[in-house]
Order: C-alpha cells, then sequence, then structure tokens
C-alpha cells in the first residue's frame, strides 16, 4: 500500500510539472518566429481517438480468467511532443475461469476504468514511437478523500469501496503513432494495467482525430 501510494503521488506529480511544461511551450511556440512564418510544431491539439483491442490477464489473475476484449475511447490535448488526457475504458472478459476467486475480488465480466493518461513522443515526423504512464482517477479521488492506514481491506461486504476498487494504479504504455493525414493519425500500443486485484495486458489498435474547433 504504502508503494502505491507514492506512485500514485509520484505520477500526479510529473503529470502537473508536464502540464506546466508544455503549456510553457505552447505560449512560446504560438508566437511569430519571423515576419511571416507560425512554427505549428508544438502548438497544442485537442484530439479525440478510439481504440481496441485484445485483453489477457498476467500473474495471479489468469486463475480467474483468461481472455478478453478491452475498448477505449480516449481525448486530450497533443503538442507534438507531449499528449495529456483522459481515457474511458470498458472490458469484456469472454470467460471467468473460477467464480469463488473472482467473486472474492469483485472481478466480474464487465469492468470500467477512468485513467488520467499521458505520453511522451521519442522524435517528431510522420512516425512517432512513444512512453506513456497513467492511472485511474477513482483510485486517487478515493486515496485522497479516504486515506487508509490498513495493508489490507476486505471489500467484499462493502459496495461502495468494491466500485472503487475497480482501478489500475499504475497503467506504463509502449507504441507507436502514424499519421495518415492532417489531423488524423492511428496508434498501436501495448499496455499493463496494473491494479490492486488483478493485472492484465492489453495490445490495442486506434485512430485519432484532431477536430479543428
Amino acid at each position: 500500500m504504502f508503494f502505491q501510494k507514492n506512485s500514485l503521488l509520484l505520477v500526479l506529480l510529473i503529470f502537473c510539472w508536464l502540464t506546466s511544461q508544455s503549456q510553457e511551450k505552447y505560449y512560446q511556440y504560438s508566437k511569430r518566429t519571423s515576419k511571416n512564418k507560425v512554427d505549428l510544431d508544438l502548438i497544442t491539439e485537442f484530439e479525440i481517438g478510439f481504440h481496441a483491442g485484445p485483453n489477457w490477464t498476467i500473474g495471479n489473475t489468469r486463475k480467474i480468467a483468461r481472455f478478453g476484449q478491452v475498448y477505449s475511447l480516449n481525448m486530450g490535448w497533443n503538442d507534438g511532443k507531449f499528449y495529456f488526457g483522459t481515457e474511458f475504458n470498458l472490458r469484456f472478459w469472454d470467460e471467468i475461469l473460477n467464480d469463488s476467486k473472482a467473486d472474492r475480488v469483485d472481478f466480474n465480466n464487465q469492468q470500467f476504468l477512468w485513467l488520467l493518461h499521458m505520453k511522451y513522443y521519442v522524435i517528431k515526423g510522420d512516425v512517432q514511437p512513444f512512453l506513456g504512464v497513467g492511472t485511474d482517477l477513482l483510485s486517487l479521488i478515493d486515496q485522497a478523500l479516504n486515506p487508509s492506514e490498513d495493508e489490507y481491506v476486505d471489500y467484499r461486504n462493502d459496495e461502495k469501496q468494491k466500485f472503487l476498487n475497480y482501478n489500475a494504479w499504475f497503467v506504463p504504455t509502449l507504441g507507436v503513432r502514424f499519421k495518415i493525414r492532417r489531423y488524423m493519425f492511428a496508434e498501436i500500443s501495448s499496455t499493463i494495467d496494473i491494479s490492486d486485484n488483478y493485472n492484465s495486458m492489453r495490445l490495442q489498435v486506434g485512430f485519432i482525430y484532431q477536430p479543428q474547433l
């Protein structure tokens, strides 16, 4: 629990710091660099994307379920170097292997996550490999409002806590982004969702659009 709390705090601090850096670059590069030219490389764009793909359990969770599908709706801001946004994540597990173990950790056939996510694009261009990290917003709010001193909490008799226990407190991501045309992109990513109750890995393909509002 101590490691989880510190990991969540570290992610939140990094998120806030990188956001400030991104905004600084936005205002800096939005100004005219010469008489009639504007550097558009780091102008922040709002984008929305949809990702889908298979989802596998890993670690001890393999005794509960095995394989499923995951669908994600992503919204955020991208300045060409950093992405900051939120992800609504819905999973469908095709088969629960052990119903009794699933009940003990509140593992259902359908699971919803609300993630905060950020990505760092290693290089610029039409093909951009990236590294990312995220955390569950509900877990952050719950930890801030209801800090727990216990190393182990029994969620079986607490319906509110069972819902909040659908978490992924550390979500590392590795992937690559492709430019299809202006304002349209595709992504392939591999993500690990590390949770209190279950760990899983997903491989997703996504399509992203930057609407010009």
